[in-house]
């Protein structure tokens, strides 16, 4: 129960000074001005207009939440071990699980809490061009948090490895474009011959399909998420929480 209290602690203040920081400001001011970009190019879509507003829209709020989350996720951990606040940290009893746990998960929560954030917004402005909900909204925006906590998790594990937050951005964002991809590389390795194909299949069991948290295409007419799409969130966010756990208990703080 102990452990339960400090990693609520650490998620809460990890939440809160997500909230706080004037990042998570300007993160809002951007997603309201590229929603509102989405409302014009809907205009000219003419008979797609509800469409096109939906689905820009959508896939705005999710690039702006994943920016935030990579940004934190890639500096958090480093920016505590130059201040040396991990150190004071860690002087007292605080499990290690407990504590990159409750980064991660403040994390989530300050990324969902943008996702609501942003699905208001887009719904009001939806509804100011005279368009009701669309329909799988909810399931959408399951999906994109869903990537994100895939994302995420393996950020924190690349930044305990990486040499710098830039480079935990850039390794983090190949893994995000390549993952939605698998199924073009599941083929790619299906035609290639000798090393290609062996680093190819290699590959796809190092790439989070990303693709099956995508609700209209998992499940067409649908939209709905599938078990098979929760399952492989959980089993990638866990694994790459261990992972991060393991490369964490073996630094010196």
């Amino acid at each position: 129960m102990r452990q339960l209290r400090m990693f609520r602690a650490v998620a809460f203040s990890a939440f809160q000074d997500g909230v706080r920081q004037r990042l998570f400001l300007l993160f809002g001011v951007f997603a309201f001005t590229a929603i509102y970009s989405s409302v014009l190019a809907g205009v000219m879509a003419v008979d797609q207009e509800g469409r096109v507003l939906a689905d820009f829209g959508l896939a705005l709020m999710e690039l702006t939440a994943l920016v935030y989350a990579l940004f934190a996720a890639s500096s958090v951990l480093i920016r505590e071990a130059e201040t040396k606040t991990i150190y004071l940290v860690f002087s007292r009893p605080v499990p290690r699980w407990a504590y990159l746990g409750g980064k991660l998960g403040g994390t989530l929560m300050t990324a969902a809490l943008m996702l609501l954030v942003m699905a208001a917004m887009h719904l009001t402005l939806l509804a100011v061009r005279g368009y009701g909900i669309p329909a799988c909204y909810g399931w959408a925006l399951a999906g994109s948090f869903l990537k994100l906590s895939v994302i995420t998790s393996l950020a924190f594990f690349v930044s305990l490895f990486s040499t710098s937050a830039v480079s935990t951005l850039v390794i983090s964002g190949i893994l995000w474009t390549a993952g939605h991809f698998v199924s073009e590389v599941r083929f790619l390795a299906g035609q290639a011959h000798g090393a290609a194909a062996l680093a190819l299949k290699t590959g796809l069991w190092l790439l989070p399909n990303l693709q099956l948290f995508n609700a209209r295409d998992a499940a067409g007419a649908a939209c709905a998420l599938g078990p098979a799409a929760f399952g492989a969130a959980a089993a990638w966010t866990l694994g790459a929480f261990l992972g991060a756990l393991w490369l964490l208990s073996g630094k010196e703080f």
